[in-house]
Order: C-alpha cells, then sequence, then structure tokens
C-alpha cells in the first residue's frame, strides 16, 4: 500500500508535468481510448489529463491483473488502447509486485515465443519502460533491466508503416529524447484516418 508521503510525491511530479511538459509521460498522461475495454478505472467526467493520471479502483482485485490485462492485450485492442491499458497496469502493479511480476513474466513469454508477433515485441517493451518510469513509487526495478526501447523499436521495423506503431515509440522515446523520438512523433502526427490516434498524437506529442 503506497504511504501518503508516496502519494504526495506521485502527484506533484504529475502535477509538475502538466504545467512544465516534464516528467515520466507514460504514467502521467492518461490515452483517451472512448469507450474500448480496459482495465478498471474511475472516470471523473473529465477528459484526458484533468480526469487524473491515477483513478485506480479501490476494489480491483490485482491478483487478476496479469490474466486480465492479457485477456485485453489478446482481443486484438488498438495499440493506444493497449498502451493505457498497460499504463493503467503499471500502476496497480504498483500496489501488488508479485502481480507486476507476473505480468512481466507473461509478457516476455508472449514476445520470446517463435514468430512473436510486432504487438507482443510492443506490449513487453512498453510495460517495461512504463514501469522504469514509475520507480519512484516501485522503489526496485522489477524489469531486469532489460532494453523495453529496444522492444518497441523492434515492434516498430516489423510494422514501419503503422503509424500507431511510431505514437507508441514516440512516446517510450519522448522523456529521454532518444533517438528517433522526431521521426516516430512526425509519422504519428500526420496519420489522419485514425481518429482516436489522432487525438491522442495531438494532445500528447506536441
Amino acid at each position: 500500500m503506497r504511504t501518503f508521503q508516496t502519494f504526495v510525491l506521485s502527484s506533484a511530479l504529475c502535477a509538475g508535468l502538466f504545467l512544465t511538459w516534464a516528467g515520466p509521460p507514460l504514467i502521467c498522461r492518461p490515452y483517451e481510448i472512448g469507450n474500448a475495454a480496459s482495465l478498471p478505472w474511475i472516470h471523473s467526467g473529465e477528459a484526458g489529463w484533468k480526469a487524473g493520471w491515477d483513478n485506480a479502483d479501490p476494489n480491483y482485485d490485482t491478483r487478476h491483473l496479469a490474466s486480465d490485462t492479457v485477456k485485453i492485450l489478446d482481443s486484438g485492442a488498438p495499440i493506444v488502447v493497449r498502451m493505457e491499458t498497460l499504463r493503467r497496469a503499471v500502476i496497480y502493479g504498483s500496489r501488488n509486485h508479485d502481480a507486476a511480476t507476473e505480468l512481466l513474466n507473461v509478457l516476455r513469454a508472449r514476445a520470446d515465443a517463435p514468430h512473436a508477433s510486432a504487438a507482443a515485441y510492443l506490449d513487453y517493451g512498453y510495460a517495461v519502460e512504463t514501469m522504469k518510469q514509475m520507480l519512484w513509487v516501485y522503489k526496485q526495478d522489477l524489469t531486469n533491466g532489460v532494453d523495453g526501447h529496444a522492444l518497441v523499436e523492434r515492434a516498430v521495423a516489423m510494422e514501419p508503416g503503422s503509424p500507431e506503431m511510431h505514437f507508441a515509440a514516440a512516446m517510450v522515446a519522448q522523456n529521454q529524447r532518444l533517438p528517433g523520438y522526431g521521426d516516430h512523433a512526425a509519422k504519428a502526427l500526420a496519420a489522419s484516418s485514425d481518429a482516436l490516434l489522432a487525438t491522442n498524437a495531438q494532445s500528447h506529442l506536441k
């Protein structure tokens, strides 16, 4: 369970993000997913970051975190929905490290499988990098030093024409301005046929 001091620190860091566009974007900036299925979340009626970065349902049983998360990912959810689902999963995992470790193990197994899909690499890499950005709450690195950025780049290489993949890669690279950020962001922002992607790219990359 988070202490009051940890909650205050978390809120302060994310509040600073909204004012200065600094901080851990994979955690503090929720994605708009409309009515798409994701992990349980309490919605305030506001959109975007005004709804709050951590509106986790206090009644959610985190023992089901891995199975619930993978069920959504395996349903063929759009990439933006996958990103928001993994963001929520990492926040829930900060309250149950065993559940977070189980989730990482399942995602790693999907990425290590023969003929793994681009989505499997993306899911694992994105979860790893999101968890690293919440180290100030976890207090320990459960990722074992895995390079999530490289996994996401591998996913993009498998589907280079996907603006959604480029959006995910841009978000991973954004905080540290890693190589390729500008190219990924430009390709994501150029997409106009996917309204959900366009909405999120405009709000998160500009």
